[in-house]
């Protein structure tokens, strides 16, 4: 039975009436700024300048009520946006990767510690110490190794902070399934324009901007100028409309489009030519048939049809000698073992300064030195870049680094491990299929170092929305009786 308390009822009511001035005098002064700086740029002939600055505010109301849909925008912009040679274009990237996550997330944060928003956050725990603990050991590297310490620290913050800002946002917020849902039809734009992109790339080049073009007639990277980043992302996007589709459809000829979207993924992953992918998305797919056996036919039989289809019309008649190429030639194996003397450049840095490393972003300064002839099997004539981002963090940043780097990942994957026979089957089959992403992330990066933004974003993404899903699931099995959020 609940006792009545006026005390604790004037102290709601004191409460919400600070909240209603607390917000009314935010909007009152972000009106009085906006107004002022547009009049100002009106002035000053920056007409464009004001127009973008009228449109933020639209974007303000929107990072604060829906603070989740900035995720969309930013799956939905930053692909054209990120490889550019035009100044304005490079702008709204800053704006979109560089500034709208950090935004969200001190809003989400700001507004919770205020009481202006009445969400009640997560409590935060060791993925996250950890991840701070290797900002601040990547930021110490760069100011003492790093002849560039300035633009060194926007490429971390580019491929690091931001990727971490938008973990932060998924764990903070701890999205429902209805947010799960809302998030197929950006996955369907991204499939579907990326794969636009790269047919197009093979087929008319010519209609495509000349930066989206670095590797025409060897890779298909979409917007992406990287052949991994274009892979991976086709892989997360396919198996999101794969996996909703087939949770939320009853009838066969629903679950058809949702099988289309995840075959058209993997035609492009193997369209990128890239070993690597072809591991990832072989992975992916054996897991999605394990994990959705139950439709494993009908994934298969739209699978093979494809296939047939696409062998049939000769369409894809030289990439398949490519691909044969790419696997069985001379050139092919040569260049697989030029890797092997950066490989073990990347060893032998670790084993000379194995704590702490030669620094952030140092290893092509250094490794020279230690690329070597490798046995009988190869020699170093030319130096190379790393093609191992998990070798590259040894080198540069030692065992502390890749400790703080890989530990998040760890925590969770042990937590779930733990958690997840107390989990219902459908979240279980969700956060194994995230798992299924990070693992591609990581086969994926054993081959390449993945330095693309979009690509990175995608990643934190995926852990941080297993860290919500986990988290949560250890909340509703609390023994001590705690509801969920």
């Amino acid at each position: 039975m609940t006792t009545y308390s006026p005390h604790a009822a004037s102290r709601r009511t004191r409460l919400a009436t600070w909240r209603a001035v607390a917000t009314a005098l935010a909007w009152g002064t972000a009106v009085i700024l906006v107004g002022t700086a547009v009049a100002y740029l009106v002035a000053e002939g920056r007409w464009y300048l004001a127009l973008g600055l009228l449109a933020s505010v639209p974007l303000m109301i929107l990072i604060f009520r829906q603070p989740l849909a900035t995720i969309a925008l930013w799956a939905l912009v930053t692909p054209f946006v990120s490889v550019t040679d035009v100044a304005s274009v490079r702008q709204v990237f800053w704006l979109v990767h560089r500034g709208l996550p950090l935004v969200v997330l001190l809003v989400i944060v700001l507004g919770s510690i205020s009481g202006v928003d009445e969400r009640r956050l997560p409590r935060l725990g060791w993925p996250e110490l950890l991840m701070a603990g290797y900002v601040v050991a990547s930021l110490l590297s760069i100011a003492y190794t790093s002849g560039d310490g300035l633009a060194t620290g926007y490429l971390l913050y580019e491929r690091v902070v931001v990727p971490m800002c938008l973990y932060l946002i998924v764990r903070l917020l701890q999205p429902s399934w209805n947010d799960v849902r809302r998030m197929v039809p950006v996955a369907m734009f991204v499939l579907v324009t990326q794969s636009v992109v790269g047919i197009l790339s093979w087929v008319v080049p010519g209609v495509l901007p000349r930066m989206w073009l670095s590797h025409v007639g060897e890779r298909t990277v979409g917007t992406f100028g990287d052949p991994d980043v274009f892979g991976t992302t086709m892989l997360v996007c396919g198996w999101l409309i794969l996996h909703v589709g087939l949770s939320t459809s009853f009838r066969t000829r629903d679950r058809v489009w949702p099988v289309l979207g995840f075959s058209l993924a993997m035609l492009m992953t193997f369209l990128t030519f890239s070993r690597g992918n072809w591991l990832a998305g072989l992975v992916v797919l054996a897991g999605a048939l394990w994990l959705y056996r139950r439709f494993a036919r009908l994934v298969i039989g739209v699978g093979v049809g494809v296939a047939v289809l696409l062998l049939a019309s000769g369409v894809l008649t030289e990439q398949l000698e490519f691909a044969q190429r790419r696997l069985a030639s001379e050139k092919s194996e040569e260049a697989a073992l030029s890797r092997l003397p950066v490989a073990v450049a990347g060893i032998r840095m670790f084993e000379e300064k194995p704590l702490v490393g030669w620094g952030y972003g140092n290893f092509d300064l250094y490794s020279r030195r230690y690329q070597t002839r490798v046995a009988d099997l190869v020699s170093a004539e030319k130096p190379h870049s790393s093609h191992n981002l998990f070798l590259s963090i040894l080198a540069e940043q030692g065992a502390l680094g890749f400790a703080l780097f890989m530990g998040p990942m760890m925590l969770w994957f042990l937590r779930f491990r733990s958690i997840a026979p107390n989990m219902l089957s459908a979240q279980r089959t969700f956060v194994a299929g995230l798992w299924l992403l990070i693992a591609a992330y990581v086969l994926v990066n054993n081959f390449s170092v993945m330095r693309a933004p979009f690509g990175l974003g995608l990643w934190w993404l995926a852990l941080g929305a297993v860290a919500a899903a986990v988290s949560r699931a250890q909340l509703n099995t609390d023994p001590r009786g705690a509801e969920a959020p």
